[in-house]
C-alpha cells in the first residue's frame, strides 16, 4: 500500500506529466529529500513523520508550478536558438536560390519572390522583438514559424527546385530549411504545452 510520500511523488509525476524528463528528475529529488526527512523525524520513521515532511515541503501543485516555470525558460531559450538556427540557414538558402535564379535568367512568378523576401523579413522583425519583450510568449515564435514557412514555400515555388533541377548546393540548404522549420515547430508546440499546463497548475494551487 502507497504511503504518504509514495502519494505525493506520484502527483507530482502527474502534475508534470508534459514533460517527461523533468517529472522523473524532480520526483527522484523530491523523494529522496522527503524520505530523509521522514527518517531524521524525532519520533522516528512512521507515516506521521512522512505526512509533517511533505506539509513542511509544501503542496505538490505548488512545487510542480514552481519547477515547471523553470521548464518554460529552458524550453523558451531552445526554440530561441531553433529560430535563430532557421533564420540563418533560410537566408543563406535564400541567397544562393537567387543566384541559381539570375543564371537561369529570372524567377517564374512575380508575386513569389515578394512573399519569399518580405515573409522572412517580417519573421526576422517579430522574432527581434519577441526575444527582447516576449521571451515567455509563444506568439511571436508562432508569427516567426508562420513568416519562415511563407517565405521558404515561396522560395521554393519562385526556383522551382524540384521541376528545374536545381544544383546539390541549392537543394541541400533548402532540404534544411524544411527540417528546420519541422523541429521549429515542435519547439513551439512544447512551449505552447508548457504555458498552457503551468497556468492552470498556477489556478489550481
Amino acid at each position: 500500500m502507497a504511503g504518504v510520500i509514495d502519494d505525493y511523488v506520484a502527483a507530482l509525476r502527474r502534475d508534470l506529466d508534459f514533460d517527461p524528463t523533468l517529472a522523473r528528475r524532480l520526483a527522484d529529488e523530491v523523494e529522496s529529500q522527503l524520505w530523509e526527512a521522514a527518517e531524521a523525524d524525532l519520533a522516528g520513521p512512521s507515516p506521521e513523520a512522512e505526512r509533517r515532511a511533505v506539509a513542511r515541503f509544501g503542496l505538490a501543485r505548488e512545487v510542480a508550478a514552481q519547477f515547471a516555470s523553470d521548464a518554460i525558460a529552458r524550453q523558451a531559450r531552445r526554440s530561441c536558438i531553433m529560430l535563430a538556427a532557421t533564420v540563418a540557414v533560410t537566408f543563406i538558402a535564400m541567397r544562393l536560390r537567387v543566384i541559381w535564379l539570375d543564371d537561369l535568367g529570372g524567377s517564374v512568378s512575380a508575386l513569389a519572390p515578394l512573399i519569399d523576401r518580405y515573409a522572412f523579413i517580417a519573421a526576422l522583425l517579430v522574432g527581434i522583438v519577441g526575444w527582447f519583450a516576449f521571451r515567455r510568449s509563444v506568439l511571436p515564435l508562432a508569427v516567426c514559424r508562420a513568416g519562415l514557412a511563407a517565405s521558404i514555400a515561396a522560395g521554393i515555388a519562385r526556383a522551382g527546385l524540384f521541376v528545374d533541377g536545381a544544383p546539390l548546393h541549392v537543394l541541400l540548404p533548402a532540404a534544411g530549411e524544411i527540417a528546420l522549420i519541422g523541429l521549429l515547430s515542435w519547439h513551439v508546440f512544447g512551449l505552447h504545452r508548457r504555458l498552457r499546463r503551468t497556468a492552470t497548475l498556477r489556478r489550481a494551487g
